[in-house]
């Protein structure tokens, strides 16, 4: 009866080293993994900006969307296209989308905001990193 109680005891310990040992080299990849595809697939939202704002702040790679009241006969333009990459707004028939731009470097860019009515202002945007 002695011999099978070592036998249990050093399959026990055997077991549960491996065990043990299988745990920890599987969640620290997993763990460094899960990190990794965290950051790489962080989304943040827009800088929204309402019809008439003359000031916007935002970081490299953000996008700064204009929330006008009337889509339609609403242009931008940009005189800083090294800072900013505008995008028209419009419609898709199922879906509206406001004009924006996206933040490419650091600098000041400024975004001319012209309505459906012919007025015009400016919207100046500081891009830190």
């Amino acid at each position: 009866m002695r011999r099978s109680t070592r036998f249990i005891v050093a399959g026990s310990a055997a077991l549960l080293g491996i065990t043990v040992l299988a745990g920890c080299s599987s969640s620290s990849s997993s763990d460094s993994s899960a990190s990794a595809a965290a950051s790489t697939t962080q989304m943040l939202p827009p800088v929204m900006v309402e019809q008439g704002a003359t000031t916007a702040a935002a970081k490299v790679g953000d996008f700064v969307v204009i929330n006008v009241k009337t889509i339609a006969g609403t242009t931008i333009a940009t005189s800083t296209p090294d800072l900013l990459a505008i995008s028209q707004g419009g419609t898709d028939g199922s879906a509206d989308f406001n004009p924006g731009a996206q933040a490419l470097a650091v600098g000041t860019g400024i975004i001319t905001v012209t309505l459906p009515d012919g007025s015009t202002y400016d919207l100046t945007v500081t891009i830190t990193e």
